[in-house]
């Protein structure tokens, strides 16, 4: 609902408050290495081949351990990145521009969600759920978990240290890719729990 509202707020010409003040701290201190850094962060998040390498490396790795379901629900999430260009046109709302802040990346498209976000949420937080079911230890499966939020986090600023995403599209990125794991994780645990019961 979070993500819903925020891109009902988004949508349209304009920024939300808050966007461009929050833009420019996250551009602040001038620094090439951390605009190097953020480029890299953000070749991570790319769709291809970042997202697709990750996410098919995550398959093989569950379905070797034999965990066929754990390999199809970190499929779903990563695909559903597919839905993001559909919501951008949806809430039609622009990228930054160089009156507003440092552009030091170039994007095309509508910015919001951003689909950088997004793919994060979808494929690392489908990972923070499953850790603790695919790694039996709860100290490493708690330290993939927090592997994953950081990276969530880090492509997100980096999409708005580039300067081709607002803050709020980073944050509907995120909420909405969320949303979706959570529905993907609500419906795979129901249907295991109706297999039991046949």
């Amino acid at each position: 609902m979070a993500a819903a509202a925020l891109g009902i707020a988004a949508a349209g010409e304009g920024t939300l408050p808050g966007d461009v003040e929050i833009a420019r701290l996250v551009q602040r201190p001038v620094s090439p290495t951390l605009d190097t850094l953020a480029r890299q962060m953000s070749i991570i998040g790319d769709d291809f081949p970042g997202m697709v390498v990750l996410a098919l490396l995550g398959v093989v790795i569950l379905i070797s351990r034999g965990r066929r379901d754990l390999a199809l629900f970190l499929a779903l999430a990563a695909a559903l990145r597919a839905i993001g260009p559909g919501l951008k046109v949806l809430i039609n709302s622009p990228r930054p521009t160089l009156e507003t802040v440092v552009i030091v990346a170039q994007a095309n498209g509508l910015g919001f969600p951003s689909g950088h976000a997004m793919g994060a949420a979808l494929f690392y937080g489908a990972i923070a759920v499953i850790a603790p079911q695919a790694i039996r230890d709860r100290a490493p499966a708690r330290g993939v978990q927090w592997l994953a939020a950081v990276m969530m986090i880090l492509i997100a600023l980096a999409r708005v240290r580039l300067g081709v995403h607002w803050p709020s599209d980073v944050v509907g990125g995120l909420l909405f890719g969320l949303a979706i794991v959570c529905g993907l994780w609500a419906g795979m645990v129901a249907w295991q729990q109706r297999g039991r019961e046949r």
